[in-house]
């Protein structure tokens, strides 16, 4: 007799494995010391959120990464019709190539969506080219740990 395939469990990732607090040091240019916000993420659902502020506080603007992925109650296709909508919502979105299998900038975000899940990433301030080229190289970092965690189909 054989038995039945173990299936593979879906890993939760959470925001502090995709981008640590030097990832973002590095990304805002050692500007300011980042320092994790209540010294952890915060978990509701299928949500994990991670804030890391300004030392000191008011140096500079915080840095909010936020994944919403699928998991055992909440499909892929779910996860991606959210993404979606909050793209439609936003009408001075801009399609961002190259990161993850769909991404979108709208200030003061970037969106990605990659593997089932839905990566946001607010940083900066201004709506310039320096606070696109932030979220941008942020969101690259963070799509290239992402990808080394979430197994593709």
């Amino acid at each position: 007799m054989f038995s039945s395939p173990t299936p593979t469990p879906i890993p939760e990732i959470n925001p502090l494995d995709i981008l640590s607090a030097e990832d973002v040091y590095a990304g805002i240019g050692y500007a300011y010391a980042p320092v994790l916000e209540g010294g952890t993420f915060i978990r509701d659902g299928n949500k994990a959120t991670a804030t890391y502020r300004s030392e000191p506080i008011g140096q500079g603007d915080p840095v909010i990464i936020t994944i919403t992925q699928f998991n055992e109650s909440v499909t892929k296709e779910s996860v991606w019709y959210e993404y979606d909508y909050d793209r439609v919502m936003r009408t001075s979105a801009e399609i961002v190539q190259g990161l993850g299998e769909d991404a979108f900038l709208a200030f003061p975000s970037i969106h990605v969506y990659d593997r089932g899940c839905h990566i946001e990433i607010t940083a900066g301030s201004g709506s310039t080219d320096e606070q696109r080229n932030l979220l941008i190289n942020l969101a690259t970092t963070a799509v290239s740990k992402f990808e080394a965690l979430m197994p593709a189909e």
